[in-house]
């Protein structure tokens, strides 16, 4: 099972490299490689706004081709690992524990964060309201309990294999 597995995964990744290729070469091709438009030369506005508006196009092409290519990898990511997971009870455990130790920081940031709205020059810009200023809120007291926690690993485990 794991070998057919890799295959596939591997498969996938020659395919989705080559399809990255190919559209690599016609952007390159089509939109790198115009040339410009010396400034001694006049041009009408209707032919200049027909072809920035190709090239737009183009290009707008090109953006959707990596969004399908990045959302064919997040979900190739997904899919597998969720396979992974159930191949054996342990590592299901291990996957639903560390799950929970993702929900628990991401409790205690949301029960640190206030739902206040900041005052400061220019925010009537901003259409901040107190959901979203207590999730911006939490996720910035998630990110300082990580990287307390990374520091924190990071320093057991080289107490650890200290006294080893």
């Amino acid at each position: 099972m794991s070998d057919r597995i890799s295959k596939i995964t591997s498969i996938l990744s020659y395919i989705l490299f080559a399809i990255s290729i190919v559209f690599g070469v016609l952007y390159y091709y089509t939109v790198v490689t115009m040339e410009p438009v010396p400034e001694s030369i006049q041009i009408p506005l209707e032919k200049t706004k027909f072809t920035m508006e190709q090239m737009g196009s183009s290009l707008d092409n090109f953006v959707l081709v990596v969004y399908l290519l990045i959302g064919l990898a997040t979900l190739s990511t997904i899919l597998f690992s969720i396979v992974n997971i159930f191949k054996s009870a342990k590592t299901a455990k291990r996957s639903l524990v560390s799950l929970l130790v993702l929900a628990a920081v991401i409790f205690v940031a949301f029960l640190l964060s206030s739902d206040e709205i900041p005052q400061f020059f220019g925010a009537e810009k901003f259409d901040i309201t107190p959901f979203v200023s207590q999730s911006v809120g939490t996720g910035l007291f998630s990110m300082y309990l990580f990287f307390a926690l990374a520091v924190l690993g990071i320093l057991y485990t080289e107490i650890r294999g200290a006294f080893k």
